[in-house]
């Protein structure tokens, strides 16, 4: 799978291949949100690189992959040592991959970087949950978390605020930190789909009037960037229901 921006190859621009978790047919694309996290900022950097789905009940047999544990998402980088850590892919893309020659990802506001940090921890406690008692304490804890994010949306940061603005008057940014998808949004929106798609599986669902994160939401899912790198939402469903039944065994 090639993909790449709409800048000329440079001569002087790496190879880079990222290998990412395959569907459950073995090919498509797969739902891991930290490989999708990769996936968006190296087509936000605009640079051409290739992309393997490495199918996960087979990875023994892949060969690119045994010495390093076939940990995935895996960045190889040509004449590099390959990257297993996503955060330090992440660091590395937006060094290696800087201005003026490529967009710059870092956030402006550093209140962007830590917005919904705390969600898909408290998503995960919530769906795997096989305890009654503990049900609406922990889709308490994850509703606060989407309501936390939801306020921080809706409040206008401070380059949104000059003398002719009413700092009080809700912000109507598409993202994070502005209008444009910054490293935070590639960290946060696939795990966001994520909750979006699988609490309907515990019969539940993002509430309506949570009109920021909404907002948030629709704008991601108009981007080419999450669009060409994200999976059906039954892949998202199919890999939830396996967590639940691990732990309600």
């Amino acid at each position: 799978m090639e993909n790449g921006g709409d800048q000329a190859c440079q001569p002087e621009e790496p190879k880079i291949e990222l290998f990412v978790k395959a569907a459950s047919d073995g090919t498509s694309l797969g739902d891991c949100v930290f490989c999708q996290r990769i996936f968006m900022i190296l087509c936000l950097k605009k640079i051409k690189f290739s992309v393997t789905t490495v199918d996960m009940t087979k990875k023994h047999l892949f060969k690119a992959l045994p010495s390093l544990g076939t940990k995935i998402p895996l960045l190889m980088i040509e004449g590099e040592e390959p990257i297993t850590d996503v955060t330090e892919m992440a660091n590395y893309l937006e060094k290696r991959l800087a201005p003026p020659m490529y967009p710059k990802l870092e956030p402006n506001n550093p209140e962007a970087a830590m917005a919904g940090t705390e969600i898909f921890q408290k998503f995960s406690k919530f769906i795997k949950n096989n305890n009654k008692d503990d049900t609406e304490r922990l889709q308490r804890a994850l509703y606060i978390s989407l309501v936390q994010l939801n306020e921080f949306l809706i409040r206008r940061l401070p380059d949104e605020i000059d003398d002719d603005t009413d700092e009080n008057s809700p912000s109507e940014r598409k993202f994070l930190d502005g209008n444009q998808l910054t490293h935070p949004d590639c960290n946060l929106l696939p795990k966001l789909h994520h909750v979006r798609v699988a609490v309907k599986l515990r019969q539940w669902e993002i509430p309506q009037d949570l009109t920021g994160l909404w907002r948030y939401l629709n704008a991601a899912y108009e981007t080419e960037e999450f669009k060409k790198t994200l999976y059906p939402d039954e892949e998202v469903c199919l890999t939830w229901k396996k967590h639940m039944d691990q732990v309600w065994k």
